[in-house]
């Protein structure tokens, strides 16, 4: 990482004093002054008893904690994921966002502008807006839930433009911190509903990674496979939607793209699928989720399955994968900002791409649909000529084959985008 030049430094400190030590995890002169404004901001919302100076004890204070790389989102302890504020701790990962340098924009704004997960889930609840034929009550199934925004921000943004459909959400997750996180912004999130009576969500433990058959012992009894814990909820079998943000990012990967800020405050596991007992590639590793899901989207007979995934490489794996099942009608590909328009695919390497691609911006999420979801989502059946050298799918259904030989896996779900 470059040094920050002694001039940038000094024209921090004519500013703010306490402005040279932001720049270190900002990078930006325009970054840092937005978080002291939002640092100072907090210490005036919850140290409103206190005198001058110890307001001015507790800023630097907060400041110091910030220059260490301490993510900014756990000390003011939330999170803007698209309209909803989530609520954030330490062992739970949070809602990754890029922050833009525009000055003088609230956080809500500057948060909303490069969210590339809550963009993936904003844009499929629009595409369902003006959907026909939607069930009384559609069903969304969220596998690695973390902090629970994905579920939670999809029934914000179809609700706010349907009043012809109830949900039912249901978020699964390994960890149980993660689980009391996202109970405590589903309430949240119900004091400022304005859709009261037209949804119900719940959360609830699971392992997407255990094996039904032959994983039988204590702990899986405790977070048992994610069909498995349905039948014991007494949840519907079947649903509608499966969205998915889980651990993506290979061991190389890990190293190569996060920050300090994150490998230091954020749990690696939420990140790095565990190694699996048999050899495995660097990118199989970070991979090792997606069949799994892929199967219990199978199981539960899901109409639109949405993954998010770290780039277009794995993107294309995940696609592929996919494919193999011959089940869905169609597979598409979205980048960060997938409702707009499409990046030149030479100026990317993706002209002879086999599956569409879809926004602008690098390869962010996984769209595969069929049956009911096709009609939904205003899509068509691909063929060989509209994908070039993708065949007809069927929906004829192989058997549902789990792997066996992955380790239990132990961190809370990641819902980022670096």
């Amino acid at each position: 990482m470059p040094r920050i030049p002694t001039s940038l430094l000094r024209k921090a400190r004519v500013i703010d004093p306490l402005l040279p030590a932001l720049l270190a995890p900002c990078r930006d002169l325009r970054a840092a002054q937005n978080e002291l404004r939002w640092l100072r901001e907090h210490v005036e919302k919850d140290a409103k008893t206190r005198t001058t100076k110890e307001k001015s004890a507790l800023l630097r204070d907060l400041v110091k904690q910030r220059s260490s790389g301490k993510p900014l989102q756990h000390i003011l302890g939330t999170e803007y994921f698209g309209d909803l504020e989530i609520r954030c701790r330490h062992d739970v990962l949070i809602p990754r966002f890029v922050l833009c340098s525009i000055p003088y924009l609230s956080r809500v704004c500057l948060t909303r502008r490069r969210q590339e997960t809550a963009a993936s889930v904003i844009h499929l609840a629009h595409l369902l807006h003006r959907a026909e034929g939607l069930p009384d009550e559609l069903r969304v199934l969220d596998l690695c839930t973390g902090t629970g925004c994905m579920p939670l921000l999809f029934q914000h943004e179809l609700l706010s433009s349907r009043d012809d459909v109830r949900l039912r959400l249901l978020g699964v997750d390994i960890a149980v911190n993660a689980i009391q996180l996202a109970e405590h912004n589903l309430k949240r999130v119900r004091k400022r509903d304005h859709h009261a009576g037209r949804w119900k969500a719940e959360f609830t433990l699971a392992d997407v990674l255990v094996d039904p058959v032959s994983d039988q012992t204590v702990e899986t009894l405790r977070t048992p496979h994610p069909r498995v814990a349905l039948n014991r909820q007494r949840e519907p079998p079947f649903w509608d939607i499966l969205i998915s943000n889980p651990p993506y990012i290979s061991p190389s990967g890990y190293w190569r793209t996060t920050t300090r800020s994150v490998r230091g405050f954020e749990p690696k596991l939420a990140l790095v699928p565990p190694l699996p007992t048999k050899a495995c590639t660097d990118a199989e590793q970070g991979d090792l989720f997606y069949p799994n899901i892929l199967n219990i989207a199978q199981g539960i007979e899901a109409k639109i399955l949405l993954l998010e995934v770290a780039d277009f490489d794995q993107a294309l794996r995940v696609g592929r994968m996919a494919k193999r099942l011959e089940i869905f009608d169609g597979i598409e590909i979205w980048r960060d900002e997938p409702d707009q328009g499409s990046d030149s695919a030479e100026t990317h390497g993706e002209k002879d791409c086999e599956f569409p691609v879809s926004g602008s911006g690098n390869g962010r999420s996984v769209l595969c649909w069929r049956g009911a979801g096709t009609r939904w989502l205003g899509k068509s059946i691909q063929t060989e000529a509209s994908t070039q050298s993708l065949p007809i799918f069927s929906h004829r259904s192989p058997p549902i084959i789990f792997k066996r030989d992955i380790p239990r896996y132990s961190a809370t779900f990641p819902g980022i985008s670096f």
